[in-house]
């Protein structure tokens, strides 16, 4: 299993794990929908394609590799498209912040918080998926939980 761990209590970079082997580095904008993400393989980016609306895209050397649209500006719902391949993430109940990933009514992995106030997160996607999309479906439900926590405050 991937996990996502903060670099520093108040930080929203992360460090990916899997199975305690340093992986990568995520490190969100404060700012807009943006991220870089490194790996082995090189340097990802994520990012809205307009700073208001737009689908959220993680690409690769002048590639895109993933679209996701937000099916609802109510709703904590994406259609990812990775490759050929369409799927959906969105959390799993209105008052939780564990999001799941479907392929149609079956249910692929999950992206779950490691505690109630924790940023520290588990990424149980499928294994043969590329790491990058992994990481762009936990940035995704990241950038909802953050929403969320700023809505509330």
């Amino acid at each position: 299993m991937l996990e996502a761990i903060p670099t520093a209590t108040f930080s929203t970079n992360f460090r990916l794990e899997q199975e305690n082997q340093l992986v990568g580095e995520l490190d969100p904008s404060i700012w807009r929908c943006k991220a870089t993400l490194e790996l082995e393989d090189g340097t990802y980016n994520l990012y809205r394609e307009s700073l208001l609306s737009g689908d959220y895209l993680l690409e690769h050397n002048g590639t895109i590799v993933a679209r996701a649209s937000k099916l609802s500006v109510f709703r904590d719902k994406f259609a990812v498209q990775v490759g050929d391949r369409l799927v959906e993430l969105r959390k799993l109940r209105w008052a939780t912040r564990k999001f799941g990933l479907f392929d149609g009514d079956t249910q692929l992995g999950g992206i779950y918080p490691k505690g109630m106030f924790s940023k520290r997160a588990n990424i149980d996607l499928p294994r043969e998926w590329p790491l990058a999309n992994r990481v762009f479906m936990f940035w995704l439900a990241f950038l909802m939980w953050k929403r969320d926590s700023q809505a509330a405050s």
